[in-house]
């Protein structure tokens, strides 16, 4: 009998020899939508394998959408015009957004009917990271984590330690405000917190905190928490991004730019500083900061669902999930996109993943934090991406100082609970 690595193994052998076996044996046409367009090489090169491993399948990608909400509101229109996509890669934060309306297709008959070796190659944690009341609506494709991203040129230049880079909010502050002293156009830190919530609930989640009780009902960051993370927002804003303040696109650039000294990102973005600090300033890279015991933290990315309601089409989109989340997409995900691979069995059991994570020591701090992960929360009812925003205004405001934590915090609390419907 074979042990649990052996079995993992051989059934990535019988992907590698299965992938596109369905789809090969007939042509069609499947229609791809992904955000966000910054990840461009990657889903080229995903739909473009696909269509080298699939003879007579075109893939007709989309991933115009700049953002997770924009491509949310793209999908939400072609709702209405009877035009979705076959699949769709969203950000993972925004999955009940289509249960809810009941547009993504139930994964499980699926999941339990496929005996292929494809199927064999997907770890449980793909499909339960797409999970939502005991059923499968997507297949996990690539995890985000908050990451902080230094330029050890301007950490010096401030009188910092190029070998141990501020790791608390108070150090990253401090160093921040030494590095704007340095005049020159530079910004000392950017927090990015005005294109969605997912660093307000880093901050939030850093704390042990919640943004909603268990059976959502009540509001959770009207509390002590909000208010704390809200005065570090004010810091950080005060340390000069407020005199600066950038779009999350143009804070990026200005980062691979060697303008900025620190920045809080996604660590999508690790390929596209890699290649911007080569011979230009020193990288380095840091987990976030963590305030609490009882921290965790937001997981972003990317996760597909499938929107194909014809069974035949659903038989093309299921196939290309599959090849996404499994061994082959996977390895894409890691060497284009700085994510982190959702399908466990690929980082046990493919050397060539294996070998790309040993070979880049910028991953260990956020592998290391991966035990921490939590999902990116989405708030209930057809208003989340309306809280979404109230959110991003209120922090926006602290940052930039226009507002106080105090006022800030009870504006996104009462507006909140106005788009909710709740009382407390």
């Amino acid at each position: 009998m074979m042990n649990t690595k052996s079995a993992i193994l051989a059934a990535f052998a019988t992907a590698a020899l299965s992938i596109g076996t369905a789809a090969a044996q007939q042509n069609g046409k499947i229609r791809v939508t992904a955000g966000s367009s910054d990840l461009n090489a990657m889903w080229v090169e995903l739909a473009n394998t696909y269509e080298e491993l699939n003879p007579g399948i075109t893939v007709v990608l989309d991933n115009s959408s700049r953002s997770y909400d924009d491509l949310v509101q793209a999908t939400l229109r072609d709702a209405i015009t009877n035009s979705l996509p076959d699949v769709s890669f969203q950000g993972a934060n925004r999955l009940r957004t289509f249960t809810d309306r009941g547009l993504a297709v139930p994964l499980n008959q699926f999941l339990n009917d496929d005996v292929s070796g494809s199927r064999q190659a997907l770890a449980p944690g793909v499909a339960a990271i797409g999970a939502f009341k005991g059923e499968t609506y997507a297949l996990g494709f690539g995890v985000a984590v908050p990451t902080v991203f230094y330029n050890l040129d301007l950490v010096v230049q401030a009188g910092g330690d190029p070998k141990n880079p501020p790791a608390t909010f108070d150090e990253i502050i401090e160093i921040g405000r030494r590095i704007t002293d340095l005049q020159e156009g530079n910004v000392g830190v950017v927090y990015q917190s005005n294109a969605n919530d997912f660093f307000w609930q880093a901050i939030m989640f850093s704390q042990g905190a919640s943004m909603m009780n268990a059976d959502e009902t009540k509001i959770d960051f009207d509390s002590p928490e909000g208010l704390k993370a809200l005065n570090i927002i004010r810091k950080i804003g005060g340390s000069g991004q407020a005199a600066h303040q950038m779009s999350q696109d143009q804070a990026r650039a200005a980062f691979a730019a060697g303008k900025v000294g620190i920045i809080f990102d996604s660590n999508s973005n690790l390929p596209r500083f890699e290649d911007a600090s080569e011979g230009q300033f020193e990288l380095a890279v840091g987990g976030f900061p963590l305030l609490s015991q009882r921290a965790q933290l937001p997981a972003a990315g990317s996760v597909a669902m499938m929107f194909a309601t014809d069974p035949e089409q659903q038989k093309l989109a299921w196939d290309f999930m599959k090849f996404a989340a499994g061994p082959a997409g996977q390895s894409i995900v890691a060497r284009k996109s700085g994510w982190l691979p959702a399908n466990e069995y690929a980082l046990r059991a493919s050397e060539e993943l294996a070998e790309h994570f040993a070979q880049n020591p910028y991953y260990e701090p956020m592998l290391k934090q991966v035990p921490l992960l939590r999902v990116w929360y989405s708030f209930p009812g057809e208003n989340a991406l309306k809280v979404t925003k109230v959110l991003v205004d209120g922090v926006t405001s602290v940052m930039t100082q226009t507002a106080s934590p105090e006022d800030a915090l009870s504006t996104m609390s009462h507006e909140t609970r106005t788009l909710l419907n709740i009382q407390q």
